[in-house]
């Protein structure tokens, strides 16, 4: 596993390979499934098409381990840009970011500035537009998060962005030793967390390895997310998954805890298992897609294959329509 991961990890960040694939025109319709569109505007207009069947989307730059102040700054703009247009449209104000694409190889500092601007530009869009900003849980800038060397450095950037009373809201990767310190955290505090298992090929001395003690790892987050004191304090969990089994046994334990499925999510990729996510929505659970949009679609591809060999499938479906 830990192989496979590293071998899609290196593809995405190999700047041959993702020049040859971003010129292919045999392989450029693939990433149409997987993008919401090449621009802000597009990508707008695909959030809207979703918002009208019931589904929240959160838009994402594609532009990742950026180490050049020029695309860290064209990164953030196209941020700056989609916000006020996302507000203007009525959807609600989500967005997400990889710390990478904001700054952080140059310096946190760096990042830190840009992540507060955007930060701000959610607050002040979501301001000027309440009435779209009304469903649970309200705007936010949501952190993903990346390999574990950023891993503390992105929950204190969380912090300081909530201390100064911004929208924001952090990804936590349950397959990490030390996950679970940091939840209990986060559920004290109120906050919006999107739980995902994790994706990185980490060494077994700082997160779990094999397949059995990532979703017991997962599982156990999840108990600890929907606890009624969770619920009491105001946490809002996302569950960052396709994992069939994981979902029903969340809906198990919130429905046990007495959470209403308008009090978490189901957070899902643009362009996978639609069909799926479809009865998700039939079914009354709150989903939201991860809408990536931008010209740099290859690393963000490769990579949603490299989080597990069975996401190989789900995208090979979508690249020819099947999207079962």
């Amino acid at each position: 596993m830990r192989l496979w991961q590293r071998s899609m990890i290196a593809l995405a960040r190999s700047r041959a390979v993702t020049e040859f694939m971003h010129g292919s025109r045999v392989v450029r319709p693939f990433s149409r499934r997987l993008v919401g569109g090449g621009n802000a505007a597009e990508a707008i207009e695909t959030a809207q098409e979703l918002a009208q069947r019931s589904i929240a989307t959160s838009l994402f730059f594609l532009g990742e381990y950026v180490d050049s102040e020029e695309l860290v700054r064209e990164n953030v703009e196209a941020l700056l840009q989609a916000v006020p247009a996302m507000a203007k449209a009525g959807l609600p104000l989500h967005v997400s970011v990889d710390p990478t694409q904001i700054g952080s190889m140059l310096s946190w500092s760096l990042c830190r500035e840009n992540a507060f601007c955007i930060a701000r530009a959610v607050a002040d869009a979501a301001a000027a537009h309440p009435l779209a900003q009304a469903r649970t849980p309200g705007p936010a800038l949501m952190l993903d998060m990346e390999d574990a060397s950023v891993n503390r450095e992105t929950l204190a950037l969380y912090h300081d962005l909530r201390q100064e009373g911004l929208p924001a809201a952090v990804t936590i990767q349950s397959y990490l030793h030390r996950s679970m310190d940091d939840l209990k955290e986060l559920a004290a505090g109120g906050a919006f967390v999107r739980l995902v298992k994790g994706a990185f090929a980490e060494s077994p001395a700082i997160a779990h390895t094999v397949r059995s003690a990532r979703d017991a790892s997962y599982k156990t987050a999840v108990n600890l997310l929907f606890a009624p004191e969770s619920r009491e304090n105001g946490v809002y969990p996302a569950l960052g998954t396709h994992d069939h089994a994981m979902i029903a046994y969340a809906a198990e334990v919130a429905a046990k805890n007495g959470w209403r499925r308008d009090q978490w999510e189901i957070e899902m990729l643009y362009g996978v298992r639609p069909a799926y996510q479809r009865r998700l929505v039939d079914e009354g659970f709150c989903l939201r897609l991860y809408l990536p949009f931008g010209r740099s679609w290859w690393p963000y591809s490769i990579r949603r294959i490299g989080e597990t060999p069975r996401n190989l499938a789900f995208v090979l479906r979508a690249a020819v329509g099947a999207g079962r």
